[in-house]
């Protein structure tokens, strides 16, 4: 029996192809990179992304607290500090989260297939969709 690994399971390196649909339907495209590092419980996740020639950062840590989940703390450049839980089924990581000091909340699925991973989400302000997102990762290191 092969056992299923996670995108928090392995130090790595990864592109990014993405596309983001606001609610009026229209679509932006994005591409960026994100940066992976695991020791023992301690995950952090450096990434970016390129949205219109505007360069968003999130910055995770990670801390696990079982197999299963995991808690964050992720401070972005355009919306701020984001607070959530990752929970883990096999290959597959659940995200919920919220955006500190806001009414901004969002959650985002990725299941990781061997050295590609496929994400959805998407982020609400109040009952409000801001957008939609989906991306592939393909894993570089």
């Amino acid at each position: 029996m092969r056992v299923e690994k996670h995108l928090l399971s392995d130090t790595a390196e990864w592109m990014t192809n993405s596309e983001f649909l606001d609610k009026d339907g229209n679509i932006l495209r994005a591409i960026g990179e994100a940066k992976i590092m695991v020791s023992g419980g301690v995950i952090s996740n450096e990434s970016w992304t390129c949205i219109n020639g505007k360069r968003v950062c999130n910055c995770y840590k990670i801390d696990k607290e079982t197999e299963s989940r995991y808690r964050f703390e992720c401070d972005n450049t355009t919306l701020g500090k984001q607070t959530g839980d990752f929970n883990i089924d096999r290959n597959v990581l659940f995200s919920k989260f919220k955006v500190n000091d806001t009414s901004m909340k969002g959650f985002e699925i990725i299941v990781k297939d061997e050295d590609e991973c496929l994400v959805y989400g998407t982020l609400y302000d109040g009952d409000e969709l801001v957008n939609t997102w989906r991306t592939i990762m393909v894993r570089m290191l």
